[in-house]
């Protein structure tokens, strides 16, 4: 049980979205609700927010989709504890059980995705599915790790002596989104948006206190994952489609779903083929 006394102190419609805030005392989380049924919380990745979902529908089931601390409607604590890894589980579990009771789906993308591995490995008995979108187990050697750190701590710093609209701009053109670019302005200006709406003192913080390269490596630990899983990843990202193949996909209880001509955003660059992946496994596993 979380020792944090929590409340849902106020909900809103907003685009068909039920949109409500989870008290935790000296800061709040924000989150969205579309649809009906189950539970199938869901984590978005670094610089976005719960909207990145928008369009993603599965019949029987009700998205929660959570703003991680920081980010979209959650707020801006100066507590740098806060950004933590070991708080934002702990946060989120208190969250999650507020607003979706001790059962129900799990998803998350990219940053999303790493922070519901984090999570299922730590409350998995709560968890029926999870779903693991373009995710990371961590990186395993100690000298790449520091590496990764140092780099985002660079870019925090960068971040820090800019605003929100040069990061979207940077973040747009890294390697891994080029596969964004095939997407309508419209959708490119949304994403935009959102990246450009945070702020850079939270950007800075989740680098240095959540990101890869403070990430505990977790590849050993798999195995203490019980409940039925799926990775989904696009085949244009090579990477992260080698890590569903090598290291989720030889596991009993996980498959790997490639989804062709989609990068690292599946859910936004392939909505229809991701939506049917993720039903099929919903309807089979849930």
């Amino acid at each position: 049980m979380s020792i944090h006394a929590c409340s849902i102190i106020d909900t809103f419609q907003h685009h068909s979205a039920q949109r409500m805030y989870v008290d935790l005392g000296d800061y709040r989380y924000g989150l969205t609700m579309v649809g009906y049924g189950k539970p199938l919380i869901c984590l978005h990745g670094f610089s976005e927010s719960g909207y990145t979902w928008d369009g993603i529908v599965v019949p029987g089931y009700q998205l929660i989709r959570i703003d991680t601390i920081g980010h979209g409607d959650s707020d801006i604590p100066e507590d740098r504890d806060v950004f933590s890894i070991p708080r934002m589980l702990h946060d989120l579990h208190t969250v999650i059980t507020a607003v979706a009771g001790e059962s129900y789906a799990l998803m998350g993308y990219s940053m999303g995705a790493r922070l519901a591995l984090l999570y299922a490995l730590q409350y998995g008995d709560d968890i029926k599915q999870l779903i693991l979108e373009s995710g990371s187990v961590g990186i395993e050697n100690d000298m790449e790790r520091e590496e990764r750190r140092l780099k985002d701590e660079e870019l925090a710093c960068q971040i820090e002596n800019h605003d929100g609209q040069w990061f979207a701009t940077k973040w747009a053109n890294i390697p891994i989104f080029e596969s964004q670019k095939r997407l309508s302005l419209d959708i490119q200006e949304r994403i935009y948006k959102r990246r450009a709406h945070n702020s850079t003192y939270a950007l800075a913080e989740t680098l240095r206190c959540s990101g890869q390269g403070v990430m505990p490596y977790v590849g050993t630990r798999l195995t203490e994952l019980s409940m039925d899983c799926v990775y989904i990843s696009g085949a244009l990202d090579t990477k992260y489609t080698t890590i569903g193949r090598d290291v989720f996909g030889v596991l009993p209880n996980f498959y790997h779903v490639c989804v062709e001509n989609a990068g690292h955003n599946v859910h936004v660059e392939a909505p229809g083929q991701f939506m049917t992946a993720l039903a099929e496994f919903l309807y089979k596993k849930g």
